[in-house]
């Protein structure tokens, strides 16, 4: 073969392997981690658990999640807001309480009183998820999924017979409202973070907590607080977001990856959120603990007059008012 017609034949082969399809680079794998200071039994951690899960799934292992819950947790109270904010860690599911130090809007899931089931506080969340969205999108947030706990009751060293047994309580509360709501029916009350509230009980600082069934058996307050009072003071989130920067930074299949992990864990969160009280309170019998699922008529008047008013102050801060107008169930 001439010198001539073995370069065209290089030149050919050169050319042919450039006009074909070029390989598939799959995606660096995305190692994030999720932080929620309550255990694996809660509703916010199981759900996480199974986030994490679908979200390996569907990216066919392009995303991996590590949980670090509650002592595995580095980050405490509204610590957990700053870590995410800045990137510390990924992705945080921080409870509604938590984000109201930094911004009041979240309170909004906590206000007492204002729904009265799930379904009116899975309207609430949906007619005032782009608010939401911006106020998380100020703390270089994005929303991932919601969790809703059961409704929030009193534990208590002792039984609530009346209004007087209120007033001698020094409880937990877990937002400025509710910390509102117990002082003005004259009890004394603290703002703590679940992970801070151990030592307090142990110390008898703390003689009850407000906290749904779940959170408080997740971390066996029947330990310490053998009566439960449910008075249904409100249906609080707790809100799963992802650190801004991170989030651009993965790439688009990642992305949607996570965004279908997410709509399955909200879809399952609501739909199975009801279940969990009567699980709950079985397992709290099963401790010895004293359920009073019908509080006298006098407790309900008093908690609801002082939440009425609780509330009030907060739907007139910052226009939130016209967030009780489009978006709020009937009082």
């Amino acid at each position: 073969m001439s010198v001539i017609a073995s370069a065209t034949l290089r030149r050919l082969a050169c050319a042919a392997i450039f006009l074909l399809p070029a390989a598939s680079v799959p995606a660096q794998t995305a190692n994030l981690r999720l932080i929620n200071e309550y255990p694996a039994t809660s509703v916010t951690a199981s759900a996480d658990l199974q986030f994490a899960a679908n979200a390996a799934k569907l990216s066919n292992g392009a995303v991996g999640i590590t949980t670090l819950q509650e002592a595995a947790n580095p980050y405490k109270g509204k610590d957990q807001v700053a870590a995410v904010s800045e990137g510390r860690a990924e992705i945080g599911t921080l409870f509604a309480g938590i984000l109201g130090g930094s911004d009041s809007f979240f309170l909004l899931s906590s206000l007492p009183f204002v729904v009265d089931d799930f379904e009116q506080a899975q309207s609430l969340f949906s007619c005032t998820q782009p608010e939401l969205e911006r106020h998380l999108a100020a703390l270089n947030m994005r929303l991932l999924y919601a969790t809703p706990w059961p409704p929030s009751g009193i534990w208590s060293a002792k039984p609530l017979p009346d209004v007087a047994a209120l007033k001698a309580l020094s409880i937990r509360t877990y937002d400025d409202n509710s910390r509102g709501v117990f002082q003005r029916i004259g009890a004394q009350s603290v703002n703590l973070p679940f992970s801070a509230v151990g030592p307090k009980l142990t110390s008898g600082e703390l003689n009850a907590v407000l906290s749904s069934g779940d959170g408080g058996a997740g971390n066996r307050l029947w330990d310490y607080l053998p009566n439960f009072t449910a008075v249904s003071y409100a249906i609080p989130l707790s809100y799963t977001v992802i650190n801004n920067d991170v989030w651009n930074k993965l790439a688009p299949a990642q992305q949607a990856a996570l965004t279908q992990a997410a709509k399955a864990t909200s879809d399952a969160n609501w739909a199975t959120v009801r279940n969990r009280i009567q699980a709950n309170y079985a397992r709290m019998s099963e401790h010895g603990m004293t359920l009073n699922l019908q509080p006298s008529g006098a407790i309900r008047q008093a908690l609801r007059q002082a939440g009425g008013e609780q509330a009030d102050s907060w739907w007139q801060q910052d226009g939130n008012n016209a967030i009780r107008t489009r978006c709020a169930p009937p009082a």
